[in-house]
């Protein structure tokens, strides 16, 4: 069944097609917040699905940078995608997947990137798990670090004013070292990180910003909650911490220091960490730390040649390529990845896969060697896994701090 798929132009039928999403996570839909949601959107990034005159589905795509290994690159930040439960199974959702896929090509976005509600959904249209985040909660009895130390810098409060003028840098620098990263513009940090509405804190305090300087400068900031509690006289308290990032391994030693320090909490608790992450090492009992660990961001290369000539690489070799991409057919074929650059070649094939694979190995989160003994890759040429994996290796899982 075919549907009238086109970008909204107007608050109401934007509100219509976000509903499609927002109904199962039990959204209010008032007049301010669907308009924030539309100013950081855009009406002309926004696709509905039309059914005889009625909104029956809709599909956002934020306008981001995305931090690859060693750069930056226009991305599709694709969100609130969402089909009505009176239209389930009959084509919305590809019919709008179509059409916003076809749209970012046409902009010139070589990547589109997503958190996916539902894992099983976006495989069939190109995207690839391409990197794993976790939460974890820890006991205030098992905040000891394995290694004793003195701070080397030191930890002040940050009003939101003040937090707005020095938070954004700290994050941009941070951003450039952890590939899989967005760009945060004015209005985000303006709406997303320093507006902070009682209906965001889930039965916690007001964020609480901090600042660590060193040397006169700010190196690290952490955004955090305290939600009080008590159990038979004692206390149950947790520190949720929304955000913690570091621009140099001292400002996170230091910065994590503090916040397992703070008083009055039973429990530290944060979400979306990697496996990388450095309190896995920092910490004594890293067993502790209870670390519960799931799919993180899923990446879509909307066009292969420039998304792969778009990141830097970690060795000297060559690897061609032999894609399949049904869904975005301009990418069939084989592309020879060699110097930095990815072009057309007809040249043999070294290692046939999909294109959700290659979305998949294209951060440096997973490796071809997994993707084969997976099943989802086919090494044509001796040794061409291990090349593949030599150039796409990086120093650090990619790290995505913020669902989109």
């Amino acid at each position: 069944m075919s549907f009238d798929v086109r970008t909204v132009k107007d608050l109401d039928e934007f509100t219509s097609a976000l509903l499609a999403i927002g109904q199962y996570f039990g959204m209010t839909p008032t007049e301010e917040r669907m308009q924030r949601f539309l100013d950081q959107i855009g009406s002309e990034r926004m696709h509905a699905a039309w059914e005889n005159g009625t909104i029956v589905g809709g599909a956002g795509a934020f306008a981001f940078e995305l931090s690859v290994p060693g750069g930056d690159l226009r991305t599709a930040g694709v969100t609130v995608v969402g089909v009505y439960p009176t239209h389930r199974r009959r084509g919305v959702l590809r019919s709008l997947m179509r059409a916003q896929l076809d749209a970012a090509h046409e902009r010139g976005e070589p990547l589109a990137a997503l958190w996916a509600s539902e894992e099983t959904i976006y495989g069939r249209y190109g995207y690839g798990l391409a990197s794993f985040c976790g939460e974890i909660k820890l006991a205030h009895e098992y905040t000891s670090f394995a290694l004793p130390f003195e701070p080397e810098g030191t930890i002040r409060f940050l009003e939101p004013d003040e937090a707005r003028e020095v938070v954004p840098a700290v994050y941009e620098r941070v951003r450039a070292l952890w590939p899989g990263m967005f760009s945060r513009d004015d209005l985000w940090w303006e709406q997303r990180e320093l507006n902070d509405p009682e209906d965001r804190r889930e039965g916690a305090g007001p964020k609480r910003w901090v600042a660590y300087e060193r040397d006169g400068a700010v190196d690290a900031y952490a955004a955090y909650r305290h939600k009080p509690g008590w159990d038979e006289g004692s206390t149950v308290a947790e520190l949720r911490v929304v955000e913690a990032l570091a621009a140099t391994p001292t400002a996170e030693r230091d910065l994590w220091g503090y916040l397992l320090s703070i008083d009055w909490k039973a429990t530290v608790q944060a979400s979306l960490l990697p496996p990388d992450h450095a309190l896995f090492l920092l910490l004594a009992t890293p067993r502790r730390l209870r670390y519960r660990m799931g799919d993180g961001l899923w990446v879509r290369l909307v066009d292969v040649g420039t998304a792969l000539s778009g990141r830097q690489y970690a060795a000297d070799e060559s690897v061609v390529f032999e894609v399949h991409d049904e869904f975005c057919p301009w990418n069939e074929g084989r592309w020879k990845l060699e110097g930095g650059t990815a072009q057309r070649t007809e040249d043999d094939s070294d290692i046939e896969l999909s294109a959700q694979s290659l979305g998949s190995a294209y951060l440096g989160g997973v490796s071809f060697a997994a993707l084969a003994r997976a099943g989802r890759a086919e090494e044509l040429t001796d040794g061409a896994l291990v090349r593949a994996d030599a150039l796409f290796r990086w120093d650090r899982h990619p790290w995505c701090p913020e669902i989109f």
